[in-house]
Parts: structure tokens; sequence; C-alpha cells
């Protein structure tokens, strides 16, 4: 998990020490989100973002692509944006 949170409080000026204190979750947890050496719960994530005023899916860094694949009989089959809006309008009729 990438987050964005040490980018975030940079901009705003606050330090991590500030901002354990101000959320009442702990630095040292802090620091291991930050440093990926453990993953915050869903319920951290939102006591983050609730903390710092933003959206949690705001914590997370942007990635250029997302890929997507159905499985059937075993094998992988590539789903493009095409493929999904084909779908939509065929539930829509």
């Amino acid at each position: 998990m990438d987050l964005r949170l040490k980018e975030i409080l940079a901009q705003r000026g606050i330090t991590l020490k500030e901002f354990a204190q101000s959320s009442g979750i702990s630095q040292s947890n802090l620091s291991n989100y930050l440093n990926g050496n453990i993953s915050p719960t869903l319920d951290t994530l939102k006591k983050i973002a609730t903390n710092l005023n933003v959206d949690v899916v705001e914590l997370f860094r942007e990635k250029d692509e997302v890929e997507i694949y159905a499985k059937y009989d075993g094998i992988l089959y590539p789903i493009n944006k095409s493929d999904i809006l084909d779908i939509i309008s065929k539930k829509s009729k």
C-alpha cells in the first residue's frame, strides 16, 4: 500500500508527531504505515481521512493503469473499457 499521508502532511506543514497526537494513532503505527511495514485497517484509514478532512481515496496514490481480467475455464481474458461498456449497454436493454 502506498499511502500519500507523508505528502499530505508535508503540504500542510504537519509533523508525524503532531498528526499522531491529533489523530490518536500512535506515531510508531503511522511510521509503519508510511514505510509499508504494516497496512492500516479500514477503520484506521477512515480515522486518518477524517482527521485530515479528505476522502479515504485521496490517501492512495493514483495508478497509471488498471488491468481487469475475467477467468473462464482456467483461462484469463483481459477486459477493457469497451467490454465493460458493452456489458452495461446490454444490461440496460
